[in-house]
């Protein structure tokens, strides 16, 4: 996912752990957990979508199975004055349904036992709460599309809006003939034409996924070909974008081969992309990525997103996360593994892209103020920021210098294989690198993603070579660091390994001047 600007968000109330006399203002992690006890395994979705009447119908069938014995199900979910849902057991008789804010309750047509599956339905009528928009595009055209991530899918889908609980979505869709359409899934039409002017379409996947990724889009698109892999599907794009468009969505293929080679098998069928007027610059939709109605503006930028995007199927959203605070492992993987990409087809080098990802978060709040994996934050949206994306980055790419290319790669795939389908935490990813790595690599992670900033260096001249202190509050890092000399062909890298708040690393004349991190291989702040 590309952001767009983030602004602070008011809380809203969803988790299981909350109420007022526990804690006025839990972090994220505890109000918006997974469900104990329960665990999501299909939806199958019917859907009508009147684009005019800005009106969705629709009837959601359910299989959970309950994990401990269970009376009650619960569900994240709205409803509203405009958007009616209600609940009905196998048999279609209605549930009681306790409703709260933010979820609802409901009661069991009787008790199940660990182990039973539980099947029920909801049906959907009116203008959703949130999560599913009826907008004008920016010439003015009506569209209809979700916008979920990050606890928004429930503002008209009920359902266990968590990262962690992966299940089943199939979706048969009715939209207003005329209007291209794309959901999540591989899609098939159904022949003809509905009798009252609407189009169809069934999308199935035999990948999990959680409820914030699952999309869909309606509207008057124009179609943009990508050659180069089966799997391309037609993009989607606004009529009067389509020939700036077009210029841009011409790599994918040659990603995709790429991500492959590296990384393993893509795991969702098709691969697309859609227009339409989301919050953010690029929302990893698998399968069918979602793009800023601006994003082909700027040419340069653009690309850049759609490389970040392309590189969640396998990051982010292959593999998952299993908690809010854990988004580094999406959001820093792809805004490492993008600019690897983009650096492919004309873009700015990998050392280029790094030295002003570490610029902008030297400028931070986060980075004087919080880890990587903070988990204080009222919103998972908040989780979203320059730790979890440029410092997340470059954790990855320190994690390279310290293993080297090749065991670097390889833990890289191995983490993919193993986990592909799941959604998982940083501890299942550290013990694959140190499995790949043959070495134990705790405290790499623990200084770089659980401690606050970086190295703060101090760099005078000596007598035997350039003095390296370590000025920053707390203990001396351990970290590579290269010093070059000279000039041009003459030019001398001296890594060295730095473990202690005082180092000299010995240098061939060191008043003739040096370069500090030649090759962009370390996140450090220079002290005065």
């Amino acid at each position: 996912m590309q952001r767009r600007q983030l602004v602070p968000i008011l809380a809203v109330l969803t988790a299981t752990a909350w109420s007022p006399a526990q804690d006025p203002q839990p972090n994220a992690n505890l109000r918006y957990g997974d469900v104990v006890g329960q665990d999501a395994r299909d939806y199958t979705i019917s859907l009508r979508v009147d684009v005019a009447k800005k009106e969705l119908v629709g009837i959601v069938n359910y299989t959970f199975v309950a994990e401990q014995p269970l009376t009650t199900l619960r569900l994240d979910a709205r409803r509203g004055d405009t958007w009616q849902v209600t609940f009905f057991d196998h048999a279609g008789e209605a549930m009681a349904a306790a409703w709260a804010e933010e979820h609802v309750v409901l009661t069991l047509p009787k008790p199940a036992a660990a182990g039973d599956a539980l099947q029920f339905t909801a049906h959907l009528q009116g203008t959703p709460v949130d999560g599913f928009y009826f907008r004008d595009n920016r010439y003015g055209e009506a569209l209809a599309f979700t916008d979920h991530y990050s606890i928004r899918a429930h503002g008209w889908l009920p359902c266990e809006d968590n990262p962690a609980d992966r299940a089943h979505f199939a979706l048969r869709l009715e939209y207003p003939d005329g209007m291209e359409a794309v959901a999540y899934g591989a899609m098939k039409s159904e022949p003809g034409e509905h009798r009252d002017g609407y189009r169809a379409l069934t999308a199935t996947t035999d990948t999990e996924i959680p409820p914030y990724m699952f999309a869909i889009v309606v509207g008057p698109f124009a179609r943009v070909h990508e050659d180069g892999d089966a799997r391309l599907v037609d993009h989607l794009v606004y009529r009067r974008d389509a020939d700036e468009a077009a210029p841009l969505l011409t790599h994918h293929a040659q990603w995709l081969h790429k991500m492959e080679q590296t990384f393993g098998a893509y795991a969702f069928g098709k691969y697309t992309t859609v227009q339409c007027p989301t919050r953010w610059g690029g929302f990893e939709a698998p399968g069918n990525v979602q793009l800023a109605e601006g994003l082909f503006d700027n040419a340069a930028g653009g690309t850049g997103t759609l490389a970040h995007e392309l590189v969640h199927m396998w990051f982010g959203d292959g593999v998952g996360y299993a908690e809010w605070r854990e988004v580094w492992l999406a959001e820093g993987f792809a805004s490492y593994f993008g600019p690897w990409l983009h650096a492919d087809v004309g873009g700015p080098s990998l050392a280029d892209s790094m030295r002003s990802m570490r610029s902008r978060w030297l400028q931070s709040f986060e980075g004087r103020t919080k880890t990587v994996r903070d988990d204080g934050f009222s919103h998972p949206d908040q989780a979203l920021n320059s730790n979890t994306y440029p410092k997340g980055a470059w954790v990855l790419h320190m994690l390279r210098k310290e293993l080297g290319d090749e065991k670097f790669f390889a833990a890289i795939r191995a983490y993919y294989t193993a986990c592909r389908g799941r959604a998982v935490r940083t501890a299942d990813f550290v013990d694959i690198v140190e499995h790949v790595a043959g070495a134990d690599l705790d405290w790499f992670f623990a200084q770089w993603l659980d401690r606050v900033g970086c190295p703060e260096l101090k760099f005078t001249v000596g007598d035997d070579g350039v003095v390296v202190e370590q000025v920053q509050k707390g203990d001396p890092y351990t970290f590579w660091l290269t010093i070059a000399t000279g000039q041009g062909e003459a030019q001398k890298r001296c890594p060295t390994r730095i473990t202690g708040a005082r180092h000299v690393i010995a240098v061939d004349d060191p008043h003739a001047g040096f370069v500090v991190d030649p090759d962009v291989e370390l996140l450090f702040r220079t002290a005065k």
